[in-house]
């Protein structure tokens, strides 16, 4: 063998070894780092390794009411205390809260945030906004669901037409008598009956309904009423294939349904 290929051999084998020297030492320091924070962080009770990313950290923090939450949020805090704070203030009943926050160290840029509770599951990754793992819908904020378990038939809004509240009604279709439900949870301001039903909730946030072309009603429909978005609000007509319509307005302006559930979740 000659001695250039010889010292060839032997600069490859020190450059592996320090290589190897670099990503031990690296990952004991992260260890150090994770157990460092750990002990410098008290309300962080668990510290988690990644077996597969060394430098992911998970921090769990437990808040069992809002007095543990903090007056003046800073550092990490003020990634998720403002949420649970929202939380408590709207949906107390979901105490005690529990805050996952997965960073890397040393670092500490934010990977993902979880807030769980008693029927809520958030989640927020570093560029995006919180949303509900369960709805899959933007969070705080309207999350309607189909008004029928069929299809809906896309309809268009003619700016210019005279009659186009008539005309600008989202259509829906399925078997006859199947049950409508509100699209979102509300206070029933109106009930109409001409040869059909029809019945106007308004949703908070500015957001009004009218559902048309309930052939009966739920006993529980009255003016004045609150309801949740799985309650149904009445029948469609004993037919083969039945239609209902749906108007939705938003601050005085109306709503295509394409547009107004799609835009919850995306």
């Amino acid at each position: 063998m000659s001695s250039s290929r010889a010292l060839l051999i032997t600069l490859f084998l020190s450059s592996l070894a320090l290589f190897l020297v670099i990503s031990f030492v690296k990952k004991s320091n992260t260890v150090h780092d994770a157990q460092n924070y750990t002990k410098l962080n008290p309300t962080c009770r668990e510290v988690k390794i990644h077996s597969k990313k060394n430098d992911l950290i998970e921090c769990f923090l437990n808040l069992e009411s809002t007095s543990d939450l903090p007056a003046n949020a800073q550092d990490d805090d003020t990634l998720y205390i403002p949420m649970a704070k929202f939380i408590g203030e709207r949906f107390p009943q979901e105490f005690p809260l529990r805050v996952r926050h997965i960073f890397s160290l040393p670092d500490k840029l934010t990977d993902s945030i979880g807030i769980s509770g008693t029927n809520i599951n958030l989640v927020k990754t570093k560029n995006s906004t919180w949303k509900n793992k369960i709805s899959g819908c933007k969070f705080p904020g309207p999350c309607p669901i189909m008004p029928l378990k069929g299809s809906v038939i896309p309809q268009k809004y003619a700016k210019e037409d005279k009659n186009a509240e008539r005309i600008f009604r989202n259509k829906f279709s399925a078997i006859g008598e199947a049950p409508v439900n509100a699209i979102l949870p509300g206070k029933i301001l109106k009930i109409e009956q001409d040869s059909l039903f029809s019945v106007t909730i308004y949703h908070s946030e500015n957001i009004y309904s009218k559902t048309s072309g309930l052939y009966s009603l739920s006993a529980q429909v009255q003016i004045g009423n609150e309801v949740s978005q799985d309650f149904t609000l009445g029948f469609l007509p004993p037919k083969d294939t039945a239609f209902i319509f749906v108007e939705i307005t938003r601050n005085g302006k109306y709503e295509l349904w394409e547009n107004f559930f799609k835009e919850s979740r995306e």
